[in-house]
């Protein structure tokens, strides 16, 4: 299967995986395709599953340490596919078309695919938080490329000052002057998380590339007025509601089977943050409104 296979299954079907060495997936795909001709029962005996791919894995390298820790990684991805959790393991070279933090993948590290991003893959603990910080990342990106000069970010509910200490956010890259201050503890605004100046641009446009933004309709209404008829203030709620899947019980699950998360677990927790802010008066933008 390569890379670009891979990518084509639905999303499902190749949101958990795990990197393990070639001769573990041509050894397990072998077994499987042997269970399913043989008409076997839709419950697997994973033990039994395990110890016939270990034993002709084996067959392909049966010395050193290397294979030692795969037998061991491979029981423990059984394990969790006994368990209920849907793990895809992969091999080296397809995780080579894949996007990871620098420095993964890692062996046993369970890695889940970004929803709205399908080559790039996050650990199991911090999954919620990247997602999350992608989408608020963007509506910023979006909202500075629309010649935002002041943006304030609010919270309404879920994760607040100590998640938001944790964001890469994109402010110190614009262009202009930026001004952020990132969790105030200013007790009389408990609810700013960061504010932003900045020096704005005559023409503004809606930015290439943008995953969220096709699924958010009140992020579209808000470029269209600002594009078409001269907006001059914003209101734009980053809604973080789905946990995807990757819950405390699937968390649990991954950890008692013997694979690793990939550091402490960020539970999932709905949030809303609103952004709100203006945009300066740029020609371009006038002209637009005028219909120039």
């Amino acid at each position: 299967m390569t890379t670009n296979s891979f990518l084509a299954r639905p999303y499902q079907e190749r949101q958990m995986i795990v990197v393990s060495d070639e001769q573990f997936i041509a050894a397990a795909e072998e077994e499987s395709s042997k269970k399913d001709a043989a008409k076997k029962p839709e419950r697997v005996d994973w033990v039994d599953f395990t110890a016939q791919v270990v034993k002709k894995a084996l067959t392909f390298n049966a010395t050193g340490l290397m294979i030692d820790i795969s037998v061991e990684a491979f029981k423990a991805w059984s394990k969790a596919r006994e368990n209920g959790v849907p793990v895809l393991p992969i091999s080296r070279e397809q995780a080579a078309g894949l996007t990871f933090r620098l420095g993964h993948p890692l062996d046993r590290v369970v890695y889940i695919g970004h929803p709205a991003i399908p080559n790039v893959y996050h650990t199991l603990a911090d999954f919620h938080r990247r997602v999350f910080e992608h989408k608020v990342s963007e509506a910023i990106l979006l909202l500075m490329s629309l010649g935002a000069t002041s943006i304030r970010a609010e919270h309404v509910s879920g994760w607040s000052h100590d998640f938001s200490a944790k964001l890469s956010l994109p402010i110190s890259g614009t262009n202009g002057k930026g001004g952020v201050e990132v969790g105030t503890k200013d007790k009389t605004k408990d609810s700013i998380l960061f504010t932003a100046t900045l020096s704005g641009m005559d023409s503004p446009a809606v930015p290439d590339g943008l995953m969220w933004y096709p699924h958010e309709p009140t992020w579209q209404m808000i470029a269209q007025g600002r594009l078409k008829h001269g907006l001059r203030n914003f209101t734009v709620s980053v809604n973080y509601s789905d946990d995807f899947g990757i819950n405390l019980g699937v968390e649990a699950s991954i950890a008692n089977s013997g694979l690793d998360l990939g550091g402490k677990f960020e539970g999932h927790e709905s949030t809303i943050w609103k952004l709100t802010g203006q945009f300066g008066s740029g020609t371009q933008a006038k002209e637009k409104a005028k219909g120039k």
